[in-house]
């Protein structure tokens, strides 16, 4: 393989590593589009925390941003991060025994947000 595309595909790997980035992107599919202080809230996370994380995730073209008014609107951009999601999810279920539930709950919901788009 490339060595372009091992560092790339590293940074992606870098980039979803973090549990806020995950939890951006999940916010994010179940509501298409939140502001910053939605997603603050929703999240549970200060604004200034939220925004280094955002930047990241919008610096690597994985969402987009969009002003409306006062406020900015972010959304996925980069659609396949549903399948990453869904995949992750599909890995989880193969070996964490005795979380089935947990995770089987978790693979409903995206299927469903991966059906609305």
């Amino acid at each position: 393989m490339n060595e372009f595309v091992i560092s790339k595909t590293a940074k992606l790997f870098n980039v979803l590593s973090s549990e806020i980035r995950v939890k951006i992107i999940y916010s994010l599919m179940e509501n298409e589009s939140l502001t910053v202080t939605e997603l603050s809230e929703k999240l549970d996370i200060p604004q200034n925390t939220l925004s280094s994380h955002l930047k990241i995730l919008f610096d690597g073209s994985y969402i987009q941003k969009e002003q409306k008014w006062r406020n900015v609107n972010y959304s996925i951009k980069e659609k396949k991060l549903k399948d990453i999601i869904k995949i992750a999810i599909s890995i989880l279920d193969n070996k964490w025994e005795g979380n089935w539930e947990r995770i089987n709950d978790a693979k409903n919901v995206i299927e469903k947000m991966i059906n609305k788009t």
